[in-house]
């Protein structure tokens, strides 16, 4: 697979949301101090929905199995957390690949065409833009460098939030 998009991903959307509002986010210094980690990333993120709502940690799993993307027997690690880009990060954000099998992404605020997420080839050219459309699902192999673009907004509420996957097969 290179990449796969699905519309409308998560089913009454404007019920679920607000729950995906209500966990905490942290910038980079905070959330590595806390979890010992040395993640990189511009923005806010959470936790690993796994440890702050499992509710919805089960639901993503759910629902990422109900659309065929992953078998569920084909699984060997699966995280999701919530991250949130705002206009002042559009300097801070680079150009990445991420180590797992698949990453994903649900744009999860009001649909904005000036942002999305580039993926590149080995040599950094453009290969897919991906529009930042409200309640899109994107997945792509983990082995493409990619890139977030057009952060907007000041906050949870007008911010480019998203839900991120990362997924490791057996």
């Amino acid at each position: 697979m290179i990449a796969r998009q699905v519309e409308d991903f998560i089913p009454r959307l404007d019920y679920i949301l607000p729950e995906l509002k209500k966990i905490k986010l942290y910038d980079q210094e905070n959330l590595n101090s806390l979890r010992g980690t040395t993640e990189t990333f511009p923005g806010l993120r959470s936790f690993p929905l796994i440890e702050t709502n499992i509710f919805l940690y089960e639901y993503i799993n759910f629902l990422m199995f109900y659309n065929k993307l992953i078998k569920p027997e084909d699984v060997s690690f699966i995280t999701h957390f919530i991250h949130l880009r705002r206009e002042e990060d559009n300097e801070k954000d680079f150009i990445h690949q991420d180590f797992f099998n698949f990453s994903s992404l649900i744009y999860l605020s009001k649909t904005n065409l000036n942002s999305g997420t580039y993926l590149y080839d080995k040599e950094k050219n453009i290969v897919n833009d991906f529009k930042f459309v409200k309640n899109r699902l994107i997945m792509y192999s983990s082995e493409y460098f990619h890139m977030g673009y057009g952060h907007h907004g000041t906050d949870i509420d007008n911010g480019r939030l998203t839900l991120n996957s990362f997924i490791t097969l057996k």
